[in-house]
């Protein structure tokens, strides 16, 4: 069976073509009624085709093999756990009352600031039960501060199997943190390891900020992945200084709640968009990361946007080869590989990064 390609759609005639009587119709209407034009202006035929040079009709046969370097992209390697066709990472941003802090102090959290409360009130019941009834693991990042708050609820989920992962103390900007990241770093590792007597070995970044020095930090403080980064379909390796390496488990903008309804988009918006998304990357056979948030005003845990994630988990397990993992199970996996690493992103800008200062909002100053 041979297949018809066209190349070229069909031109629509230039107004100076249109027939004067028609000119003052409007611009749509008098496309619609062209008048006297060339054929070859009009219609795709060899004609139109001869005289203006365009490539012919080319005949393809389904299963022959293409032209390199048109259209094609490099495969990534990676081998998911055995009898999985791809794995969705279900992680939840812990964001309570720290979020509200960084406009308000504590005896203004009501009103308007009080989105935070709201999550470990209702929204934590909602979103527990949801998983415990789905039997799916998840990995939750906790803010320090908020851990301090709420210990019981953070041992509740690590009692469900639940992955507690770093997110800071205060959901600090690790870009502009200096030398006081490594310290961040140490007291968020050892607030959680208090509460549930196992010191974690992932992180998020709040903000998508990191430094140029925040994978190193990871590396040294004992930690086994981050999960900041945009830039991959598939985990990846990063070595670095000294013959550590740190595990980067790529997040999706996409299926990442916030944006969805900071925007003031439904419910049923966010499932239209998280089902197209996911049923493509689930046929390209990579990663599925679903980022929720706990709060009431952006996050996914109101009555409404809970039976959403009800019919979403449901629509996965009915793709069927799918399996759902914690971030540090997937890490494990992934160094289980032996990948190749790639280099530290940070290490070809070093020289400039020495010499500028980063000020938070997306641009640099000498020093």
């Amino acid at each position: 069976m041979e297949v018809r390609i066209r190349r070229h759609l069909r031109r629509r005639p230039l107004l100076r073509h249109v027939a004067a009587s028609t000119r003052g119709v409007g611009f749509r209407h008098a496309f619609a009624h062209p008048g006297p034009v060339r054929p070859d202006h009009l219609y795709e035929g060899p004609r139109r085709r001869a005289v203006h040079g365009l490539p012919q009709l080319r005949t393809v046969v389904p299963g022959a093999p293409r032209q390199p370097g048109r259209g094609l992209f490099r495969m990534n390697t990676y081998t998911w756990p055995q009898g999985a066709r791809t794995v969705v990472l279900l992680t939840v941003n812990f964001d309570a009352e720290t979020f509200d802090l960084k406009e308000t102090p504590p005896e203004r959290l009501f009103g308007r600031y009080s989105y935070g409360r709201y999550a470990v009130r209702a929204g934590f019941p909602r979103l527990r039960e949801l998983f415990a009834r789905h039997g799916v693991p998840a990995t939750f990042f906790v803010p320090g501060g908020d851990a301090r708050r709420h210990p019981d609820l953070v041992r509740e989920l690590a009692a469900d199997g639940h992955e507690i992962a770093a997110r800071g103390i205060d959901l600090e900007n690790f870009a502009t943190l200096g030398d006081k990241e490594v310290e961040v770093l140490r007291t968020a590792r050892t607030v959680l390891a208090d509460i549930t007597g196992t010191a974690p070995v992932g992180f998020r970044a709040p903000g998508g900020e990191l430094s140029s020095r925040t994978l190193g930090h990871l590396a040294e403080q004992g930690f086994l992945y981050d999960a900041t980064f945009q830039d991959a379909d598939h985990p990846y390796v990063y070595g670095l200084a000294g013959g550590k390496r740190i595990v980067e488990l790529p997040s999706n903008f996409a299926l990442d709640d916030a944006p969805i309804y900071s925007a003031r988009h439904t419910h049923a918006r966010l499932h239209t968009i998280w089902r197209d998304e996911i049923q493509a990357l689930h046929a390209e056979n990579v990663l599925i990361p679903i980022t929720l948030n706990l709060r009431g005003d952006f996050g996914s845990t109101r009555a409404a946007r809970i039976a959403v994630l009800d019919t979403l988990l449901t629509e996965i397990k009915q793709l069927g080869d799918v399996r759902f993992m914690t971030c540090q199970q997937l890490a494990e996996h992934t160094l289980s590989l032996n990948l190749a690493t790639e280099p530290d992103p940070f290490l070809a800008h070093a020289e400039t990064l020495s010499r500028t200062e980063y000020r938070g909002d997306l641009a640099i100053k000498p020093l």
